[in-house]
């Protein structure tokens, strides 16, 4: 397949530029850092930083351009626009309209990143697949995102976020997916909502966008499932369940001695070769099997795929590594934390073999953001939880986690700081050759690039 993603021809027509050059681009980038030769460079202007004080130095690729706003640009190799925000969403606009591929859309309250890896890395058993980069999900990434589909492509998969009501149908309305996800909802971002219930509804603008007789994939087992169903039937779209209880594609048996799951598809029994027995990885499975069974895929060539996943960095990844001076094994879920994701987490750990009986379970755990009124409540809960788990200690970092910390029994107490550089001094106490530590935190606190950095 091309690596060439537009012609200076189409750059012209969408942009309404005028390149005098043909030439064949094969990058956008929306982070100078990332310019290569032939690429285009969008200069967006975000909270902390403005694309337009790097946008001369992009000039140094061969080939490549800067799409800048303001005035005071005028080499050949600089495309004026209006705005450089719109100018990102037209071509991705321009680049889905014109794709031959099958197009995924997920949305929920957690889970979102692993379950498009996962589906990705299962497509490709069917044909040419892409998926969003990270976690970009808001207005500047999933433009972004669109902008790298390829027109011959045969499947895209694609991660729509939001914070406040509004944020999902206006992003869903760029991707409009043939099969749109919603893996479950939760207290995230409560901070902008009444409640729940208001989370829920701003996730199910997703089936809004979802196209004309196309697909919706639903948890069974969510406490919104039927809202959820009723909205995408009156939406006209065809509804596919999954989940542990019974569902279109459901769990039946669980052998972690023999590394494999049994799952109903549609009554029909698959086995699933696996590693991770996790409850949100389960639900993952299922999720992926539901849309490739909406795609019509012979499942038999997925036994064996989903034993040679990796979850991404940051999202429950084990690793093994010196600590502190302390060899211990990590597992590294530090890149997003709310009151669903956490819990998940507590109980897969406490559910955690150990090794052997001299090994400790510790968590590190920090602050979960924009929960607002309720922040005190969810942190304070969590303590519940985890006071009828076999975790040994349990460490505390942020502003908001001290709740968590004082609610604990004390014999589960290791220590509390607010500051994370102030772990260093007390951690390795608390640490010994072979335990184990599983880091949960919003990626606000810094835990994800403090674990990179030691």
């Amino acid at each position: 397949m091309s690596n060439n993603l537009f012609s200076s021809f189409e750059i012209n027509s969408v942009l309404n530029s005028n390149l005098k050059k043909k030439i064949n681009f094969n990058n956008i980038a929306i982070d100078s850092r990332n310019v290569k030769n032939n690429s285009i460079f969008f200069a967006l202007k975000g909270l902390k930083n403005d694309g337009h004080n790097y946008a001369r130095s992009v000039l140094n690729k061969k080939n490549s351009i800067a799409v800048v706003h303001q005035k005071k640009f005028k080499d050949n190799q600089f495309i004026r626009v209006k705005n450089t925000q719109e100018a990102l969403q037209d071509l991705g606009i321009y680049a889905r309209q014109r794709t031959n591929a099958k197009i995924i859309g997920i949305t929920g309250s957690c889970g979102k990143t692993s379950l498009k890896n996962l589906i990705a890395h299962t497509l490709k058993k069917y044909g040419s697949t892409y998926s969003s980069q990270k976690s970009f999900n808001n207005h500047f990434g999933v433009p972004f995102s669109l902008t790298n589909l390829k027109q011959n492509l045969n499947f895209g998969i694609f991660e729509i976020g939001m914070s406040k009501a509004g944020e999902i149908l206006s992003l869903v309305s760029l991707v409009r997916p043939h099969i749109g996800i919603i893996t479950n909802i939760g207290p995230a971002h409560l901070q902008n909502f009444q409640n729940i219930f208001g989370i829920c509804k701003a996730k199910s603008e997703i089936i809004e966008g979802v196209v004309q007789n196309g697909v919706m994939i639903l948890n069974r087992d969510d406490k919104y499932f039927n809202f959820l169903k009723k909205k995408a039937l009156i939406n006209k779209k065809k509804v596919i369940t999954f989940g542990f209880s019974k569902s279109d594609i459901h769990l039946k048996k669980i052998n972690t001695i023999k590394k494999n799951i049994i799952i109903s598809v549609k009554n029909k029994k698959i086995r699933i070769k696996c590693k991770n027995f996790s409850k949100s990885f389960i639900y993952n499975i299922l999720a992926t099997l539901a849309v490739h069974h909406a795609l019509n895929h012979k499942l038999k060539k997925l036994s064996n795929v989903f034993f040679s996943f990796s979850l991404p960095e940051g999202r429950g990844n084990e690793i093994r590594k010196k600590f502190f001076g302390k060899r211990i094994k990590i597992i590294n879920d530090s890149y997003n934390s709310n009151p669903l994701s956490l819990k998940e987490a507590i109980v897969n750990f406490s559910n955690m073999k150990r090794d052997n009986i001299n090994q400790k379970k510790i968590i590190l755990i920090g602050d979960m953001l924009e929960l607002g009124k309720r922040t005190k409540y969810y942190h304070q809960h969590i303590a519940t939880l985890i006071n009828k788990t076999d975790i040994d200690f349990v460490i505390c970092v942020g502003k908001f986690s001290k709740f968590t910390f004082v609610s604990l029994t004390k014999k589960k107490r290791a220590f509390y700081v607010q500051n994370i550089n102030k772990i260093k001094n007390k951690i390795s106490n608390y640490l010994k050759n072979e335990d184990v530590l599983l880091i949960k935190s919003s990626n606000r606190i810094g835990l994800f690039n403090f674990l990179k950095q030691i």
